[in-house]
């Protein structure tokens, strides 16, 4: 792969807007893991990070500096990087999205489980692609429905063989224990995801359209008019984590018509997306206007890179979005898709834990690791390299 002279300068300043996933955490959770994570991963790779205090920027924008630096033998080949990271807020958009009562969560999946069941093709194109994750996406729902089947099923032929309160005793005793299963499962959330995409497929969630356009001006903004003194970034650095890798192609295609005539604007955008969920929402039938968005993040011309595990069953890993929900065939100039390769950031025995634990795994793209190795999540957003000259760099070593 090739790249643009511009994606072969080094990095000197850089401004981050980051979009967490479906999560009712918010800055102050994502600001705390950076500061604590960062100088673990510093003690691994050699640099050293200092992370500053969080500020509220806007309505819906709080913010914090990074200086990144690694001291090296000479004076004057001291490298250091400044990092203005924003966050764009939207857990308050996911708590009003969160039902509260199982039967809220119940009646919004079995919406959405509907919807994808319909979409014959969409479900072959998934399964061809990446069977892992379709049996992930299903993976709650048939939890759920043996569950169901074994606490009504045994109830009965307990309530039966010894009376109704046996019957109803046994009933409850499944159910409890499925619970108690269910929050190392975490299959409501998965569960919540499925209705808030569905909502969103099916144009119903407004709040979020002013969001995404409100999210799209700061961003544009940036790469138009530098900070608040003026000042250009090297690299403006759009990150969209899990369900954020949704509204990342979405800002992206808005940040792309804002800039329209703007010549060099979109040569310094780069999106970065982690555990990229995106067919989730492209592939529901009722959602033509995001395949209208995915079209547009397409052709804009900004490099996108996915970092997305294999062993992470909630993303859909090294698969291009674009192709299985349009069906678009050639690949951008400036995209790729690649692996974080997390089993060689760990011992053999840290990583089969690491594996076992789904959503541990799944945070992993925001944390440190013990061992060196191509992905790192603080060199991405606060090292000195752009973001598609590391990519080339993983692409030629694997």
């Amino acid at each position: 792969m090739s790249a643009p002279e511009q994606h072969l300068q080094v990095v000197r300043r850089r401004a981050v807007f980051f979009i967490s996933g479906f999560d009712p955490k918010g800055a102050a959770h994502y600001h705390r893991t950076y500061r604590t994570e960062a100088p673990r991963q510093g003690a691994t790779n050699g640099w050293e990070y200092y992370v500053g205090p969080r500020e509220k920027r806007a309505e819906h924008v709080q913010g914090w500096t990074v200086k990144a630096s690694r001291p090296a033998q000479a004076p004057d080949q001291h490298e250091a990087v400044s990092v203005d990271m924003e966050f764009l807020v939207w857990d308050d958009i996911v708590r009003s999205q969160w039902p509260k009562g199982w039967w809220g969560v119940l009646v919004g999946s079995v919406l959405a489980y509907w919807s994808a069941i319909s979409s014959g093709v969409a479900l072959v194109r998934v399964w061809s692609q990446s069977r892992r994750t379709l049996l992930a996406l299903a993976y709650p729902a048939i939890f759920w429905l043996l569950t169901s089947l074994l606490a009504a099923g045994g109830g009965l032929w307990l309530a039966a063989e010894l009376g109704w309160a046996w019957g109803a005793g046994l009933a409850a005793g499944v159910l409890g224990l499925a619970f108690r299963i269910e929050k190392r499962l975490h299959t409501s959330w998965l569960l919540r995801i499925y209705r808030f995409a569905d909502r969103w497929a099916r144009g119903r969630l407004p709040v979020l359209d002013q969001r995404l356009d409100d999210m799209a001006q700061r961003v544009a903004h940036r790469l138009l008019h530098g900070d608040a003194s003026g000042q250009a970034d090297d690299e403006v650095l759009v990150v969209g984590y899990s369900v954020g890798s949704m509204l990342a192609a979405d800002v992206l295609a808005r940040v792309n018509k804002l800039c329209e005539g703007s010549e060099g604007a979109m040569d310094r955008l780069s999106v970065l997306t982690l555990a990229q969920c995106m067919p989730l929402l492209g592939l529901m039938p009722a959602a033509h206007g995001y395949r209208r968005v995915l079209a547009r993040a397409r052709a804009s011309g900004a490099t996108w890179v996915d970092v997305s595990a294999p062993t992470d069953w909630g993303s859909f890993a090294l698969i291009d979005p674009f192709a299985i929900c349009l069906g678009a065939e050639e690949v951008p100039r400036r995209q790729a898709f690649v692996s974080p390769r997390f089993h060689t950031l760990f011992a053999a025995n840290d990583y089969q834990l690491l594996k076992n634990d789904k959503r541990r795994l799944h945070l992993q793209y925001l944390r440190s690791a013990p061992l060196a190795g191509g992905y790192d999540y603080f060199q991405l957003t606060a090292g000195n390299a752009t973001l598609w000259n590391t990519a080339t760099q993983w692409k030629q070593q694997t």
